[in-house]
C-alpha cells in the first residue's frame, strides 16, 4: 500500500476544482440553509428518514412501525435504510433539513466518484475523462424517475443513486483495485448497495460474483469477505424476504418500446460507438488497448435483455434504463478517450490546438452565462461555475489532453436546461415557496384538534406549495396522521385508500395498476373513510368542497383557504357484525411467489380483500391458520375506552371480551396480543383480534426470525474480525 505522504504527492489537485465546480452545480449556497427540502417524492421523504432519526437510530433500531401514513405501516421492512443511516450521522452535526439536503448532494458526488474510479487507468491517478463521464451521466435529462441520474434523484431516488455507487465501487475494488484488503472492501460496498436500494444489487449480483469467482486471492480473505457482507446484510434482507407478502404490487405498466430503453440524449452516444467500431482501425485500437472492460458490455446486455423479457410483475422495466445509460455513455468516454489520446498524438500544432478549445470552452461558458445570469439567486452557482472553470483552464494550460476534457465537462455543463432550476426549486425548501403560509396556516388550524387520521384531496396544483405530496408533512408538521403517504409498496392498506381517494377527489392520481377505482363516486368515498377509520377529511377544490357541505355525515369544523377541514365520526375499533368468509393461509413459498408474480396459480389474500371491499358492511374475509375457527360478534353495544396509539403499542378497554374484534391499523405478523387470539388480518387490510379480558394491549414486537438473523450477523462480524486477525498476525 501507498503512504500517505505518497497519496498527497500523487494527488491531482485539479479533481477537487472539478468537485468544486460539481458541488455549485448542486447548489451547496442552498444546501446549508436551514429548511425543509421539498420536489416531487424528496418533499415526503423527509417524513419516514425523520421518523427514523427520532425513533430508530437512536433505539439502535433499523426499522418499525410507524402511524404516520396508511393506517399504519412497517417502516423499513421494504424500504432501505441506509439514506436515513446517513442523514442521522450528519445531523449529529447540523438540522435536520441541512443533514437531509447534505445526503442527497452526497449520493450524486458519490455516484461520480464511483464512475470515476472505474475509468482510472492506474488506481492512483485521477481519471480525467472519468469525471467527465461521471458528470455526464448523472445530468443526463431524458428520465426523471428511474433513479442514478440527478432528475431522478431530485424527484427522491436519492436511495437508487446511493445503491448504483456502492455498486460501481464494489466493481471497482473487486475488478481493478491492487488494495490488499480488495475483496473486504467490495464486500462492503455491496453490501451498502443492497442497504441503499434492491434494484441496483439485483443487476450488479452477477457481474460481481463473476469476478469474485474469476480473481485470484488468499481463500481467507474471500471467507472474510462473505461474513462482512452477512453481517452488513443480514439483518434487514431475511426479514424483507420473509415478510414479501405484506407489500403492494404497484402493477406498473411494462414498456415495449426501443426508443423507451434508448433516450435521446444517449442516442448521439449509440450512434457515435456503431460509426466507430464500424471503421476498420476501431477494432484493433480496442483490442490493443483493452479499452472495454467485461463491466460495461455486462450492463448493456442485461439491461437489454431484461428490459424486453424480464417476467412482468417481478420488475418494471423502467429501471433498467439507469443501467443501460451507464453502460452506453461509459463505453462512449471511453472511445473519446481513445480520439482524445489520437488527437494529442497526432497533432498539426499544439497552439493551434489549444486555440480552439479555448474558442469552444468560451462558446460553451458564454451559453451558461447568458442562460442563467438573468436569474440573480443564482450569481454564486453562475459566476462560481464560469470562475472555477476558467480557473481550471489556466490550470491545466499544458496538458492538451486535459484541456480537451475539461471543454467536454464544461459544455455537458452549459447543456442543462432544467436540472439548476430544480436544484433551486427543492433546495429552497417548503418556506422559500410564496404560498407557504396558506400550509403554514392550515397546520396550526389542524394542531388545535384532538390527534386524528386524516385524509386529503389530492391535485396536482399542490405543487405550488413545494410538491402535489406537501400533505403527506401532516405528520412531520402537526400531531395528526395522513392516510396518503410515499411508501407506497411498504403498505397493504395503498390500494385500498386509493380507491376510497378517487371518490373523494377532482383529479384523483390513481397510481396503482389494476383497481377499479370510483372516480367521481363522492357518497361512496365517504364511505370507505368511515371503513378505514378516518377522522378527517381535507377538500381543496370548490367542487370537492361544495360536495362535502352537502354530505350528511361530513361536519363541517373550519376553512383555511383554501382548504376545508371536516370530520367523519368513525371507529377505530369495531366488533365484527359481518358474516364472515375465512381464508385459509397458503404456504411461505405460495404466499412468496403470488406476491412477486402477478397471475400466479395461488390464491392470496389481497385478491379476496379486493374483491370484498365494495361489500364491508355484508361480510369481512379474515386469514386464518389450518384448524383456527372465529365467529363474528351477534352484539353491537360496544364501549371502548382509553384507546391509547403509539409507534409500538395500542391499548384500549372493550365491554366485550371473548369477542371478535377490527382494530383499523394495517395488519403486520410483528403485533402480538398481550391477553388473547391473533391478530389476524382481516378485509380489507386490518387487524382483528379477541381479546380474552377487558383490557386490550397490543405491541409491537421483533419477532424470532428478526431475532435469529441478529444473530447470525453478529456471528458473522465475529467471524470476520477472528479469521482478519489471524491473517493480519501470519
Amino acid at each position: 500500500m501507498k503512504s500517505y505522504s505518497e497519496k498527497i504527492k500523487n494527488l491531482d489537485y485539479s479533481q477537487i476544482i472539478y468537485y468544486l465546480i460539481i458541488l455549485l452545480l448542486l447548489r451547496i449556497d442552498l444546501v446549508f440553509l436551514n429548511n425543509t427540502p421539498t420536489g416531487g417524492d424528496m418533499g415526503a421523504h423527509v417524513v419516514p428518514i425523520k421518523y427514523f432519526v427520532d425513533n430508530f437510530a437512536s433505539n439502535l433500531q433499523i426499522n418499525g412501525w410507524s402511524n404516520d401514513w396508511f393506517a399504519g405501516y412497517p417502516l423499513y421492512y421494504f424500504y432501505f435504510p441506509f439514506p436515513a443511516i446517513i442523514t442521522y450521522f450528519f445531523h449529529f452535526l447540523f438540522p435536520f433539513g441541512i443533514a437531509f439536503k447534505i445526503m442527497v448532494v452526497g449520493s450524486i458526488i458519490l455516484n461520480i466518484y464511483s464512475i470515476e474510479k472505474l475509468l482510472r487507468r492506474e488506481n492512483h491517478l485521477f481519471s480525467h475523462i472519468g469525471i467527465v463521464c461521471g458528470l455526464a451521466f448523472v445530468l443526463t435529462e431524458s428520465f426523471t424517475i428511474y433513479g442514478g441520474n440527478l432528475a431522478s434523484t431530485l424527484a427522491g431516488q436519492f436511495s437508487f443513486t446511493y445503491s448504483l455507487a456502492f455498486g460501481n465501487l464494489a466493481i471497482y475494488f473487486l475488478s481493478k483495485s491492487n488494495h490488499q484488503y480488495r475483496f473486504i472492501l467490495s464486500s462492503i460496498f455491496l453490501a451498502f448497495c443492497l442497504l441503499s436500494h434492491l434494484i441496483p444489487f439485483l443487476i450488479y449480483l452477477p457481474i460481481y460474483a463473476f469476478y469474485w469467482l474469476l480473481k485470484k486471492e488468499n481463500f481467507i480473505l474471500k471467507l472474510i469477505s462473505i461474513f462482512i457482507f452477512s453481517s452488513l446484510v443480514t439483518r434487514w434482507i431475511v426479514p424483507l424476504i420473509y415478510n414479501l407478502e405484506f407489500t403492494t404490487n404497484m402493477s406498473y405498466t411494462p414498456y415495449t418500446k426501443v426508443k423507451d430503453l434508448i433516450k435521446p440524449d444517449v442516442l448521439p452516444v449509440v450512434l457515435i460507438l456503431i460509426l466507430f467500431l464500424l471503421v476498420n482501425f476501431g477494432y484493433k485500437k480496442i483490442i490493443e488497448n483493452k479499452i472495454f472492460s467485461f463491466f460495461e458490455i455486462y450492463l448493456l446486455f442485461i439491461s437489454t435483455f431484461l428490459y424486453f423479457y424480464v417476467p412482468e410483475g417481478a420488475l418494471w422495466n423502467g429501471r433498467l434504463v439507469p443501467f443501460f445509460n451507464l453502460g452506453i455513455i461509459i463505453l462512449g468516454f471511453k472511445i473519446l478517450d481513445l480520439i482524445f489520446n489520437e488527437i494529442v498524438e497526432y497533432q498539426q500544432g499544439e497552439l493551434l490546438t489549444k486555440l480552439t478549445i479555448f474558442i469552444s470552452l468560451s462558446i460553451c461558458l458564454y451559453i451558461f452565462y447568458d442562460k442563467w445570469s438573468q436569474y440573480s439567486s443564482y450569481n454564486l452557482f453562475t459566476f462560481g461555475v464560469i470562475g472555477f472553470s476558467i480557473f481550471q483552464l489556466i490550470k491545466l494550460l499544458n496538458s492538451t489532453f486535459k484541456l480537451i476534457n475539461l471543454g467536454v465537462f464544461v459544455f455537458i455543463i452549459s447543456t442543462a436546461s432544467f436540472l439548476p432550476h430544480w436544484v433551486n426549486w427543492n433546495f429552497t425548501g417548503y418556506e422559500g415557496k410564496n404560498n407557504w403560509v396558506e400550509i403554514e396556516s392550515l397546520y396550526a388550524s389542524l394542531n388545535k384538534l384532538p390527534p386524528g387520521r386524516i385524509m386529503w384531496e389530492p391535485n396536482s396544483d399542490l405543487n405550488k406549495y413545494g410538491t402535489p405530496m406537501v400533505l403527506m408533512t401532516i405528520p412531520y408538521f402537526t400531531q395528526h396522521t395522513s392516510m396518503e403517504g410515499l411508501y407506497f409498496d411498504s403498505s397493504i392498506t395503498t390500494p385500498f385508500h386509493f380507491i376510497a381517494v378517487s371518490g373523494l377527489a377532482e383529479s384523483p392520481s390513481n397510481p396503482v395498476g389494476g383497481l377499479s377505482y370510483i372516480n367521481n363516486e363522492f357518497e361512496k368515498g365517504v364511505d370507505y373513510l368511515n371503513d378505514l377509520g378516518v377522522d378527517y377529511f381535507i377538500t381543496y377544490t370548490e367542487s370537492i368542497t361544495e360536495k362535502a357541505n352537502s354530505n350528511s355525515d361530513l361536519i363541517y369544523l373550519f376553512t383555511s383557504e383554501p382548504f376545508s377541514v371536516f370530520k367523519i365520526e368513525s371507529d377505530k375499533v369495531e366488533l365484527v357484525n359481518e358474516k364472515i368468509e375465512i381464508f385459509e393461509k397458503i404456504s411461505f413459498l405460495e404466499r412468496t411467489t403470488s406476491s412477486i408474480f402477478r397471475n400466479t396459480e395461488y390464491k392470496n389474500f389481497f385478491d379476496q380483500a379486493y374483491k370484498n371491499y365494495g361489500y364491508l358492511n355484508n361480510y369481512r374475509v379474515i386469514e386464518l391458520p389450518p384448524n383456527i375457527e372465529v365467529n363474528s360478534s351477534i352484539k353491537s353495544n360496544l364501549e371502548i375506552r382509553d384507546l391509547t396509539i403509539s409507534s409500538d403499542k395500542i391499548s384500549f378497554t372493550t365491554n366485550r371480551p371473548n369477542e371478535l374484534h377490527i382494530i383499523k391499523f394495517s395488519y403486520f405478523p410483528n403485533w402480538e396480543i398481550k391477553d388473547g387470539a391473533g391478530p389476524y388480518r382481516i378485509s380489507p387490510s386490518f387487524m382483528s383480534v379477541i381479546p380474552y379480558s377487558n383490557n386490550v394491549v397490543l405491541s409491537f414486537e421483533r419477532v424470532n426470525l428478526e431475532t435469529y438473523s441478529f444473530y447470525f450477523a453478529l456471528i458473522s462480524l465475529l467471524l470476520s474480525l477472528i479469521l482478519f486477525r489471524k491473517i493480519r498476525n501470519d
